[in-house]
């Protein structure tokens, strides 16, 4: 069937989006300035959400599957299933679980969650690359049972690491990941990168 739509009625659609996209993101700064001193919020930093939704646009028809380490309130996971993205969010804390799922429920209730941390069980840490006294929990089950799903089955990972974490993530993608898929990562200096996984495994 022929698409007779618009240049004029897409371009609506779009903004459209943007404009529930930017209520969902000063929802979910409101949530954060009421609940900043609980301790589940401790290690909550949101990222520039619009500097995200834009990389995602454009990752609009290149991936499918994406998931979210440390999904916080979940936005980017909403965002990114709102944008067409079989979208998954993983976070260790039940109490930010909860609320990315009533946020959800109103900004994209095709959007996932599970608890449990994105470190997949198998990962064997790499004492080169980091210790266990990372940030990062570690000591959680990996997640990745409750969604039915492994890493190597994401398209594209999302991830705000830690300043120092950032080659601890990348050989967690390396060792578990699927090489050719897709790390969008944010950083509060650099914006947001992007960079393709290449597989340690095929170096033995």
């Amino acid at each position: 069937m022929k698409n007779n739509r618009s240049a004029s009625e897409i371009l609506g659609d779009e903004e459209f989006l943007l404009q529930e996209m930017k209520r969902l993101w000063t929802e979910s700064d409101e949530i954060w300035e009421r609940c900043r001193n609980q301790l589940e919020f401790g290690s909550f930093v949101s990222a520039d959400y619009l500097a995200v939704y834009r990389e995602l646009v454009q990752l609009q028809g290149q991936v499918e599957t994406v998931v979210e380490w440390g999904s916080g309130l979940g936005v980017i996971t909403i965002m990114a299933s709102r944008l067409g993205f079989d979208a998954y969010g993983i976070e260790v804390e039940p109490v930010l679980v909860e609320r990315s799922l009533e946020l959800a429920e109103v900004y994209g209730p095709e959007a996932q969650f599970a608890t449990g941390s994105f470190i997949p069980d198998e990962y064997e840490w790499n004492s080169e690359i980091t210790s266990e006294s990372t940030r990062t929990d570690h000591v959680s089950r990996a997640a990745y049972d409750e969604l039915d799903m492994e890493l190597r089955d994401f398209d594209l990972i999302y991830a705000y690491p830690w300043p120092d974490e950032h080659a601890f993530f990348m050989d967690i993608l390396h060792t578990c990941g699927r090489e050719g898929s897709l790390f969008l990562s944010y950083d509060a200096r650099e914006g947001t990168v992007l960079t393709r996984v290449e597989s340690l495994l095929l170096e033995e």
